[in-house]
């Protein structure tokens, strides 16, 4: 068995993937960025998709390419969806916080907009993105005007604006094949924002039964093989508030062997 690993970067993440696949099967990289599509035939039984974010399109263009004969994990539309916040927001309405998409240049309607949708504070964040990078709470509409100069200037730039979720707790689930291998609290530390990269402090989290079920179902909406999915659980309700296709998981490996599952997952595949 032979097992190609679609990514452009050898992240931690990746080698140690790459590690523990190498000591059950051939595995090779595969970088989106130095091949050749649509001329080349390929000798792998499975490819796994770690397509970063910065090399989407290159990495889609190959998923694409290679999937027309061989298997992949996960799938191009899959990741397509996931890496685009907006795109997974319209699989995932009923369960995430409110949002709305727009590239208008009329600040009095889109502050009609947040004012009859959920007010103030909100989040302003790019559609494509990660590690908490251009993430910005919005508390006033002073603060908003700062923004969206910014915005204005930028002629082709969308505006994502979200719901902001008072939430108790922040947390990252693990999922292969349907299944919850994982899942850990993140508490903020010096910042509202929660992400593990940003020095939040991490322990082990038990899900209820509510917030399992509401995953699952997510993730089989997203068609997702490998996900980690962030939920928010405040004190009225739940959210899915993010769905990460290319998963980074150094926190994780606190609590669970994130590289051998995902072997054993790969290798299960093709059994």
């Amino acid at each position: 068995m032979k097992i190609g690993i679609l990514a452009h970067k050898k992240t931690p993440e990746n080698t140690m993937i790459f590690e523990e696949l190498k000591k059950k099967c051939n595995v090779e990289f595969i970088d989106p960025l130095n091949v050749f599509l649509g001329s080349e035939s390929y000798d792998f039984d499975l490819i796994l998709s770690r397509v970063e974010r910065d090399f989407l399109t290159e990495g889609i263009y190959a998923l694409k390419d290679l999937s027309k004969d061989i298997p992949v994990i996960n799938s191009a539309e899959t990741i397509q969806t996931c890496q685009n916040k907006y795109f997974t927001y319209l699989k995932l309405k009923k369960v995430s916080p409110k949002s709305f998409l727009t590239y208008s240049k009329d600040i009095s309607k889109i502050f009609g907009k947040i004012d009859s949708n959920f007010g103030y504070p909100f989040v302003v964040k790019p559609i494509y993105g990660g590690y908490g990078d251009g993430v910005l709470k919005i508390n006033s509409k002073s603060e908003f005007f700062e923004v969206f100069e910014v915005f204005e200037k930028n002629e082709k730039n969308e505006l994502y604006v979200q719901e902001f979720v008072p939430y108790i707790h922040d947390l990252r689930v693990f999922l292969l094949n349907n299944e919850i291998i994982g899942s850990m609290e993140r508490i903020p530390k010096n910042s509202w924002k929660a992400n593990y990269s940003l020095g939040a402090e991490i322990k082990e989290f038990k899900l209820s039964n509510e917030v399992e079920d509401m995953v699952l179902d997510s993730v089989k909406k997203l068609g997702a093989d490998i996900v980690g999915i962030d939920v928010l659980i405040s004190k009225d309700k739940n959210y899915i508030l993010e769905a990460n296709i290319t998963p980074q998981f150094r926190g994780m490996m606190n609590f669970v062997n994130v590289p051998e599952k995902i072997a054993d997952y790969c290798l299960n595949y093709l059994k």
